[in-house]
């Protein structure tokens, strides 16, 4: 069996349970603001381990997109194994398979870039209208903040 073949085979089933779980909103969620200890915590990772430039200190949600900014990694990684190797040998059908399969786990994870774990907490905006507005720029922070972290670890894959 090929390495690439027995790499993404390891990896698959982690990936793919997380493509099919990832949620964003962490950082704006009332359980988690509620915690007291949470801030020290992401302090001290953030000391140990500085995110990349433009974040400055880590949140869940930065945190919890880095399985997804590592399958992009991977995604092309292999997609430069792929074009390195030539069509007919055996390692070129394993390593087309190989991009197939991490091609489906970054569309599935991207799939749920938008879910937030809130959408099941919130009342419908449309049942108050300071609600719509709270909601509106909550989405408009959110997307500030899941940009941001996308960014910095798109800058890291380079």
């Amino acid at each position: 069996m090929h390495p690439a073949d027995c790499q993404i085979d390891d990896l698959e089933a982690p990936y793919a349970k997380y493509a099919t779980s990832f949620l964003t909103g962490f950082d704006s969620w009332s359980a988690v603001t509620r915690n007291t200890i949470l801030p020290g915590i992401l302090q001290d990772i953030t000391i140990s381990t500085p995110p990349t430039p433009p974040l400055q200190q880590w949140s869940l949600d930065a945190l919890f997109l880095l399985p997804y900014t590592r399958l992009r990694y991977y995604r092309k990684l292999y997609a430069r194994l792929l074009r390195s190797t030539k069509e007919g040998r055996s390692d070129h059908r394993l390593l087309v398979v190989a991009n197939q399969r991490l091609e489906g786990l970054v569309n599935q994870a991207e799939s749920r870039l938008e879910t937030d774990v809130t959408d099941d907490d919130q009342e419908s905006p449309q049942d108050d209208p300071r609600a719509s507005q709270e909601q509106s720029n909550y989405e408009k922070e959110r997307q500030s903040r899941t940009s941001s972290g996308m960014n910095s670890s798109q800058d890291s894959e380079t």
